[in-house]
């Protein structure tokens, strides 16, 4: 047996600069904004407030050894559910691409709350959260249901690229599109 023997000074925590500040999100212009997550009721409410659903179900392929959905394929369905809400607002992905512009994903935070096993059926639920010069920012929800248990918080960071991939303005006709959506939210709920 080998023994681990230190003659070094002790240990000094490691302290890293912490430059980094999150960047201002503008509100959408409207009446009203999107309410808080803490008001968010995710257990026994049928929608929530600003919300996109995208329904799926569990395929064997995405599972990993232990019998549950692998980490890695939840960032797939947040993308597909961003995917599915641009497109319900009027805003088509292939042909932003086609257009030599893109909306990049550059930051996808992921809080992993319960697991997703073969078969099961489950709910993305996305929203616009913020939007500023150059970037949108998405709040997302996986729910299994029918019990709409939750599983997944995701916060994601999008960028406005142009077509030399620099980040760039967010149009206006794509801004004008999610302020349509929240007034048309928003009138829905009150």
């Amino acid at each position: 047996m080998y023994q681990a023997i230190s003659t070094a000074t002790p240990a000094m925590p490691v302290i890293f600069p912490s430059s980094w500040t999150r960047p201002v999100i503008l509100p959408l212009r409207s009446v009203k904004t999107f309410k808080p997550l803490a008001c968010l009721k995710l257990k026994g409410e049928k929608r929530m407030s600003g919300f996109h659903e995208t329904e799926h179900k569990v395929r064997d392929y995405e599972l990993d050894q232990f019998g549950v959905v692998n980490n890695a394929v939840y960032a797939n369905y947040c993308q597909h559910g961003r995917h599915e809400f641009l497109e319900s607002i009027g805003i088509n992905c292939d042909e932003v691409s086609r257009s030599g512009q893109a909306l990049a994903i550059s930051e996808l935070s992921i809080k992993f709350r319960a697991p997703l096993r073969s078969g099961f059926r489950f709910v993305v639920k996305t929203r616009i959260s913020g939007v500023s010069v150059a970037r949108i920012y998405f709040e997302q929800f996986i729910l299994k249901l029918p019990d709409q248990e939750l599983i997944l918080e995701a916060h994601g960071t999008g960028v406005w690229l142009d077509n030399n991939y620099r980040p760039a303005r967010v149009p206006s006709y794509i801004r004008s599109n999610f302020v349509h959506f929240q007034r048309q939210e928003v009138a829905v709920h009150s």
